[in-house]
C-alpha cells in the first residue's frame, strides 16, 4: 500500500502529466507555448519540496521519480530560428555597356537628288545637255582632288571614262553638285548611263553598303519629218562666188551677201515665193542661186553644222524659174551637194551632183546619209555654170534632211 506521501507524490505526477497534456492540445485560439525549462524548473523545485519534507525519506526513491518526470514531461519546442543573416550583398545586374554605333565605311556616297535631267526627260537625238547630280559624302573620310566621277555601265552618250570630282574638298555630311557633259544617242529610244565614284587609291564606291550605282536616264523621242531645212537655214549659211576652180575655203572667192539684190554681177542667193518655174507652175518658197554672172561662173554656200541621225536623208528638187512670159530660158548648170566633217576640209566629199538644163521639169534628189550616221558635218550647196551663166536662175526646193 502507498502511504499517504507516495500517494501525494503520485498525484503531483498526475496533474504535472495532465497539465502537459493540456498545454499540448489544439485549440481554437493559439495559445503561447510555455517554456519548458520552466515546467522542468516547477517539477524539479515541487518534488525538492516533497522530499525536504520526507523526515525519514528515502534518498534511492528520488532517482526514479525524476527519471520518470523528466522522460514524461513533452518539451515544446518553440522555433525560434531567425531566417539566416544574409553575411554578403545579393549579386546585382551589371549594367550592360551602352552600344555605339559602329564607325561608317571610309567611303560611301549618298544620293540627294536630280538637279538637272530628271529620269524619262526627251532630249533630241543628238543633242548635247548637262547632267547634274547633288551627292552627300556619307563616309567618314574626306574626298580630296584624288577623287574621280567614273562611267560605270549602260549607256555612256559620249561621258568621259573619268573625270576629276571636286578640286577642293568635300567632309564627311557634306553636299556636292556633280556635273557632267553628256550627248543625246542618234537613235530613238531609252537610254541609261551608270557612274560611280572612285578614291585616290583606285577603289570605285557607289551608293550605300551595296555600292549601287547613281545614273542618267533620258528618253529620246521617235522623231520624223523635216530635221534641217536648208531654205530656213540659208541666212545662216556663208556664200560666196567666183569662177571655176572652186573655193571651199572661202567658200567663194569674193563674198557674197546674202538676199540679193537679184542683179548683181557677182551671183546672189535669196529666198523667193509664189514665182513662175520652169514647170509652168507658181512656187512656194523657193532658194535661188545664181552663180557669177560670167562663163562657168559659180556660187556656194557653206551651212551651220548638223549631226547626222539614224535614218536621215536628203530630199528635195532643183530646176530653174521660168522667163518672164513662162517659157523656158536656157540655163543649163550642175547641182552639186558637198559634205565636210566638222571644218576639216581633208575631209569634203561630194554627196551628189546633177547636170540639168532648163526643160520644163523638175529634178528630184533624195541621198541617204546612213554612212554619215553619228557624224558633225557641214553641208555646201554648189550651183556650177556650163559655160554661159545667162538666165541660169537655179532654185531648190523643198530641199531638206529628212527623218
Amino acid at each position: 500500500m502507498f502511504s499517504p506521501r507516495n500517494h501525494k507524490l503520485t498525484a503531483v505526477l498526475v496533474s504535472l502529466f495532465f497539465l502537459s497534456l493540456a498545454c499540448n492540445m489544439p485549440g481554437r485560439e493559439s495559445t503561447p507555448t510555455p517554456d519548458p525549462g520552466a515546467l522542468y524548473t516547477v517539477a524539479a523545485l515541487t518534488l525538492e519540496a516533497l522530499m525536504t519534507q520526507d523526515a525519514g525519506g528515502n534518498p534511492q526513491a528520488t532517482q526514479p521519480v525524476i527519471a520518470t518526470l523528466t522522460s514524461q514531461i513533452p518539451i515544446a519546442v518553440t522555433n525560434t530560428l531567425s531566417p539566416p543573416t544574409q553575411t554578403s550583398n545579393p549579386p546585382t545586374s551589371t549594367p550592360k555597356p551602352s552600344l555605339t554605333p559602329s564607325q561608317a565605311p571610309c567611303d560611301r556616297v549618298e544620293f540627294v537628288k536630280d538637279v538637272t535631267i530628271e529620269d524619262g526627260t526627251e532630249i533630241d537625238a543628238g543633242e548635247p545637255f548637262e547632267k547634274v547630280w547633288r551627292l552627300k559624302n556619307s563616309g567618314s573620310c574626306t574626298w580630296t582632288s584624288g577623287y574621280n566621277l567614273i562611267f560605270d555601265s549602260g549607256d555612256q552618250m559620249d561621258a568621259p571614262d573619268h573625270q576629276q570630282l571636286t578640286t577642293g574638298t568635300v567632309s564627311p555630311g557634306q553636299e556636292i553638285d556633280v556635273k557632267v557633259a553628256l550627248v543625246a544617242p542618234d537613235d530613238p529610244g531609252e537610254y541609261r548611263g551608270n557612274f560611280k565614284l572612285r578614291n585616290s587609291d583606285g577603289a570605285v564606291f557607289g551608293l550605300g553598303a551595296q555600292s549601287k550605282p547613281f545614273w542618267v536616264e533620258i528618253v529620246v523621242p521617235d522623231v520624223g519629218g523635216v530635221m534641217f531645212d536648208f531654205l530656213a537655214q540659208a541666212k545662216n549659211a556663208d556664200w560666196g562666188s567666183g569662177v571655176e576652180p572652186i573655193n571651199f575655203a572661202g567658200p567663194g572667192h569674193i563674198d557674197v551677201p546674202y538676199g540679193g539684190p537679184d542683179t548683181s554681177t557677182d551671183g546672189f542667193a535669196m529666198i523667193k515665193d509664189a514665182v513662175k518655174l520652169e514647170t509652168g507652175k507658181t512656187s512656194g518658197k523657193i532658194l535661188e542661186t545664181h552663180p557669177k554672172w560670167e562663163d562657168n561662173g559659180y556660187i556656194v554656200g557653206k551651212y551651220p553644222a548638223y549631226k547626222v541621225g539614224s535614218g536621215d536623208y536628203i530630199k528635195g528638187q532643183v530646176g530653174f524659174l521660168a522667163k518672164s512670159d513662162g517659157t523656158c530660158g536656157v540655163g543649163d548648170v550642175t547641182f552639186e551637194i558637198h559634205y565636210t566633217k566638222g571644218d576639216d576640209l581633208g575631209t569634203r566629199t561630194r554627196l551628189g551632183k546633177w547636170s540639168k538644163a532648163c526643160n520644163g521639169q523638175l529634178l528630184s534628189i533624195n541621198l541617204s546619209l546612213d554612212a554619215l550616221k553619228g557624224e558633225t558635218v557641214r553641208f555646201y550647196l554648189v550651183v556650177l555654170a556650163n559655160g554661159s551663166s545667162d538666165q541660169d536662175w537655179a532654185i531648190w526646193s523643198s530641199l531638206g534632211v529628212m527623218r
